[in-house]
């Protein structure tokens, strides 16, 4: 197979897991367009991530399991959701897949009110991916992390 088929095939690949991660998002409002294009989506992730690393006065959440890692998480983060004031109307939802990392546009209040449903579609609920949902201008963000020994939460 020529390398110009190979690429357009895993751009329908790519295309196809978008459709199914928006389904399984079927309790949400998505606008019409929640993904940005490969190339953006990849940049944004960078970004994201490069952002984290520069991150000061992280929290570090230990248990003496994974499961207890995110438990302590969770609850963190519900007692985070419940302090903060204000928030943007919409954010990036990094969802951790296979192949990939999709950046979804969500509306934040929404992945508030339906948190533990999200936790479980991020498979942050079984230490898969890591929570992210931070605004496109970096200004509002919520994350937590896994590490090898314990979680942080930023």
């Amino acid at each position: 197979m020529s390398d110009e088929r190979k690429t357009k095939m895993e751009l329908l690949k790519r295309k196809s897991r978008r459709a199914n991660l928006v389904k399984e998002l079927h309790f949400m409002n998505l606008t019409e367009e929640p993904f940005l294009d490969i190339e953006d989506n990849d940049l944004f992730c960078k970004n994201v991530f490069s952002f984290l690393n520069t991150c000061e006065n992280k929290i570090q959440l230990q248990g003496d399991s994974y499961k207890e890692h995110i438990q302590k998480s969770i609850q963190l983060l519900n007692e985070t959701i419940d302090t903060i004031e204000i928030t943007p109307n919409q954010g990036r939802l990094l969802f951790f897949r296979e192949n990939e990392i999709e950046a979804v546009l969500v509306n934040v209040d929404e992945v508030f009110s339906h948190l533990n449903k999200v936790i479980e579609l991020t498979k942050f609920s079984v230490g898969y991916g890591d929570f992210i949902l931070v605004s496109e201008d970096f200004n509002f963000g919520l994350c937590i992390e896994r590490t090898e020994y314990f979680y942080e939460f930023s």
